[in-house]
């Protein structure tokens, strides 16, 4: 059997071709360091469904906050210009990966759950290589890193086709190569390109699997690549998470297993937490 080639499956996407417009937006200014607060208030401003998201994040009980928070300009003064425009993404994106991958037999909850628990980890990662500077960014690229999941699902559900269950990522991989030639990281690196993001977030995505070929975005890679790990570990063996194969790929890495124990325990508690406090810098008093 004939299969299509990345290219096809990217341009066969559908609704997955283009980006809501105020996603693409807030790209733009998470690309810029200099990003004003006036700048993220008018993109959010103009999306009222976000904005409602935002205002719900931060009024979460993991800030603790005394007074509510009504406005996206308290939001800004409280978070910080770049930790909003984070969760505004993230808030964003949740329409595109909140769905079933039904040839992967993945329900909603549960694609969307691996998605955010690894940018919750991959932000955790980039804070444990001694540089915040990083965190928003792995976030991002955690958040996104399984988008080639999206459009492969895609031409397995109009082809009435499913992929054997995996017991990891790495299995999960070879199961794609086997049916297609290629895996969905290099497959979510093409969608990645087809919609402008930036090339650190694409190459992110495309090596999240084999960060040291991530010219150019060996760190932040690195950081998605342990934080998809620790995600995939604790979604399958809750309780239990840090098995020997586990733990050698995250020391490789130059990371200890045990500094993601107080994510798991967060992860037990509620994902809307665990994604107000991944996508805010630590030293910004809540």
């Amino acid at each position: 059997m004939t299969r299509p080639t990345i290219q096809e499956l990217v341009d066969g996407t559908g609704e997955l071709a283009t980006l809501p417009s105020t996603v693409i937006r807030l790209l733009d200014l998470l690309r810029d360091a200099d990003t004003c607060a006036t700048e993220v208030q008018v993109v959010l401003e103009r999306d009222p469904a976000m904005t409602a998201n935002i205002l719900k994040l931060s009024n979460s009980a993991y800030y603790g906050v005394r007074r509510t928070i009504s406005t996206v300009r308290d939001a800004l003064v409280l978070l910080g210009n770049r930790a909003v425009t984070t969760l505004a993404f993230a808030t964003g994106m949740s329409p595109v990966l909140r769905r079933d991958l039904s040839g992967y037999g993945m329900g909603r909850d549960e694609f969307w759950g691996h998605c955010l628990t690894t940018a919750a980890a991959s932000s955790l990662a980039a804070d444990l290589r001694g540089d915040t500077r990083w965190r928003c960014q792995a976030f991002t690229a955690g958040l996104v890193h399984d988008i080639g999941m999206l459009v492969i699902d895609s031409h397995l559900s109009a082809e009435r086709e499913q992929l054997p269950a995996a017991g990891d990522d790495m299995e999960q991989c070879r199961l794609e190569i086997d049916h297609f030639g290629y895996d969905h990281a290099e497959v979510g690196g093409a969608l990645a390109e087809a919609w402008g993001f930036p090339t650190t977030l694409t190459a992110a995505i495309t090596h999240h699997h084999n960060p040291g070929r991530a010219l150019g975005a060996v760190e932040i890679t690195r950081a998605v690549a342990a934080g998809d790990l620790v995600a995939d570990a604790l979604s399958r063996h809750p309780g239990r998470p840090w098995s020997p194969e586990v733990t050698r790929a995250l020391t490789g890495m130059g990371f200890d297993p045990t500094d993601f124990g107080e994510l798991a325990l967060d992860l037990a508690t509620d994902l809307d937490e665990t994604l107000a406090g991944a996508a805010t810098p630590p030293e910004i008093p809540v």
